[in-house]
C-alpha cells in the first residue's frame, strides 16, 4: 500500500474516532448515582491527523496516528482541546477493522482527563479507561465512551 493510501486510510480511521467527540461539557449533570457525565464535540469538521510510518512502507504494526483538535460544548462554545496518539497494534486486512492502542487527553478549562484503551474504527461504540487527570479531575476514574454513529464521546466519571 502506498504512503498516500496509508495516510488516507489512517485519516479516515481518525475521522471516525474523532467523530466520537460530540456535544457538551456539563460536569455536574449526573449519569449514575455516583457519577457525572461530560459530553463534547470536536471543533474541526475535518481532521488533519499526522501519520508516522515506523516500519515497512504501508500499514504495519507500530505505525502512529497523532490527533489534535479543539472541543466544543453543546452550545458551540469552546470547551478545551483533545490530543490522542494511536499505535497500530494488529493489522487485520485494512486499518478500519484493525486494532489500535490509543492514549490521549482532554483539556477542559485548564484541567486534564487522561485516557487509554483499544480502538477499532469499524465499531459503532467502544470505550477507553480514564487513567487520571489534573486539577478538578485529579482523582478521575471511569470511562470514555465513543459513539461513532451519534458522533459523540461521553466521559463518565465514577463516584
Amino acid at each position: 500500500m502506498s504512503r498516500t493510501t496509508l495516510r488516507r486510510a489512517c485519516g479516515a480511521i481518525l475521522a471516525v474516532s474523532a467523530l466520537g467527540v460530540a456535544a457538551t461539557a456539563q460536569a455536574d449533570q449526573p449519569v449514575k448515582p455516583h457519577g457525572k457525565e461530560i459530553r463534547l464535540s470536536e471543533a474541526s469538521a475535518t481532521l488533519q491527523p499526522t501519520f508516522v510510518d515506523t516500519g515497512a512502507p504501508g500499514p504495519s504494526a507500530g505505525d502512529l496516528a497523532v490527533l489534535h483538535d479543539g472541543l466544543l460544548r453543546e452550545d458551540g462554545s469552546s470547551a478545551g482541546s483533545f490530543n490522542q496518539v494511536c499505535t497500530l497494534a494488529e493489522l487485520k486486512g485494512n486499518p478500519f477493522v484493525s486494532g489500535f492502542e490509543c492514549s490521549g487527553s482532554l483539556t477542559l478549562g485548564g484541567d486534564t482527563i487522561t485516557m487509554q484503551g483499544p480502538f477499532v474504527p469499524a465499531l459503532d461504540e467502544q470505550s477507553a479507561a480514564i487513567t487520571g487527570g489534573t486539577g478538578r479531575f485529579r482523582t478521575a476514574r471511569g470511562e470514555i465512551v465513543f459513539r461513532a454513529e451519534a458522533d459523540e464521546i461521553v466521559v463518565v466519571l465514577a463516584g
